[in-house]
This record gives structure tokens, sequence and C-alpha cells, in this order.
């Protein structure tokens, strides 16, 4: 009895032994944590971290190489503080002019922290160094960054939406290319026509041939009137024939008569 109950508490406390150990693993394995690794330690000091927290990935051209220790507010400063720890042996690839930035990470949105590399001359930079922050590329960040902005860009599509719906209303976009085509074929039609009729007329062809010989005979009329010739020439002409018409409508001496004629009048009255 006291044998049984002996096992009882030896299998017990290796249960418990067991139970232990393995959950101390797999917490270290779930936190990215590792007994033999070296860690080195970078920051980046942001405006906003928008949605940043710890555990998050620090990726490097896009291989994870650590994760983020601790955020925390500098006293001095209005931004905050990203401690990204990262594994030792990704240290020597972090080269001097390297920036970082915060971008979206799968469809639920993970923020993560993305390290551009730098010009390989430059050389490493050292544990515990400051990185610059760049300039973000990421689309969530930037509409983010310039909500004021992208507020007009939705405005304009929402103007742009009204216009469709407004044209598309009782098919008045299918009626207004309908009139638009008819109207291109009409004047395709009448450009024809006019081309024709120039055509014929360069060329004397009838009907345009009366209409030719007319203008010419026209030209010829208003030549001879030009030269003087004929009754309706010299009377254009002839300044003579002016101060004649001039003297029979009456000129100076009618108007003389007449303001006697009214002269006379006023007197009787």
């Amino acid at each position: 009895m006291e044998s049984s109950l002996k096992n009882q508490i030896k299998v017990g406390i290796f249960l418990v032994l067991g139970i232990a150990v393995t959950m101390t693993s797999i917490f270290m394995l779930g936190a990215n944590k590792s007994l033999f690794s070296n860690f080195s330690h970078l920051y980046a000091e942001f405006e906003n971290v928008q949605g940043l927290a710890r555990g998050s990935v620090v990726s490097l051209s896009g291989v994870v190489i650590g994760n983020i220790e601790a955020i925390e507010f500098v006293p001095e400063k209005n931004l905050l503080r990203v401690d990204m720890k990262i594994e030792r042996e990704y240290l020597n690839r972090v080269f001097k002019g390297s920036s970082v930035e915060i971008r979206t990470q799968g469809a639920l949105g993970d923020k993560f922290i993305y390290i551009i590399p730098g010009n390989p001359r430059d050389g490493a930079i050292a544990d515990k160094d400051i990185l610059p922050i760049a300039k973000s590329t990421d689309l969530f960040n930037v509409i983010a960054e310039r909500g004021k902005e992208t507020e007009r860009i939705f405005d304009i599509i929402n103007e742009i939406y009204k216009l469709t719906k407004t044209i598309n209303n009782e098919n008045h976009l299918g009626t207004t290319l309908a009139n638009m085509s008819k109207a291109s074929h009409d004047f395709k039609l009448m450009s024809e026509k006019s081309l024709k009729i120039v055509s014929e007329f360069s060329e004397g062809k009838s009907p345009t041939l009366q209409m030719k010989n007319s203008i010419d005979k026209l030209n010829s009329i208003l030549s001879k009137i030009d030269r003087g010739e004929g009754t309706l020439g010299a009377l254009v002409n002839d300044s003579s024939l002016h101060d004649q018409l001039k003297s029979m409508v009456g000129g100076n001496q009618r108007k003389n008569h007449v303001k006697s004629l009214l002269r006379t009048s006023i007197e009787k009255e």
C-alpha cells in the first residue's frame, strides 16, 4: 500500500516537471526566443507607430530578423522610441544609411517594421544605433498621414459617380452617343456633297456649268461698268452726269426757294 502511494507521488512529480518543461519550451518558442541565440538592439523614433505592438516582426528586405522588444515614449521629444531586438548574425547586414518604415502585412492589416538596406560600402551599423525614418510607401500609411487630402480624392470619386449616374439615367448616355453618331454621319454626307459640287464646278459639268457661265457673265458686266462702257458705266464714272442730276433735283437753288416760302408763310401767320 505504501509502495503504491510512493509510486503515485513519483509519477505525479514527473508529470509536473514534464508539463513545466513543455510549457517553458512553448513559451520560449512562441515568443521567438532561443536560449542559444545572441541578440542586438536597434532603435527608431516615430511620431506615430500606427498600431505597431510588442512582438511585431522586424524585416530586412523581406527576411524576418527579429521582433519589437518595447515601445516607449521619449521624455524630451514628442516621439515614440521603438526597441528592435534582432539576431546578432544579421547586424552586419544592416548598413549605414539604412532606414526603417512601418508597413502593413496580410489581409488583417498587421503592422511590422521594414528595414530598407543601405549601401554595403558604408559599412555595418553598431549595436544600439538609431535608424532614420524613411518616407512611407505603404498605401494605408500614406492615407493615414494625408487624411485631409485623401478626403478630396473620395469627394472627386463621389462626384464622378453622381455624374455617371445622371448621364446613365433613362439612357441619356446612349441617346447622346446615338445623336453624336448621327451628326457625324450627316456631316460626312454634307462634306462629300460639297466636295462633289466643287469638283463639278471646277470641271465645268452640268448643272454647275450654268452657274459657272452666270458668274462669268456677271464678272464681264461688272468689268464693263468699271471701264465706263455703256449707259450705266457712263453714269457711274462720269461726274458731270452727277452734277446735272443734282441740279435737276434742286440743289442749293431749290433750298433757297424752300426757305423763302417758309419765311413768307410765317410772316402771313
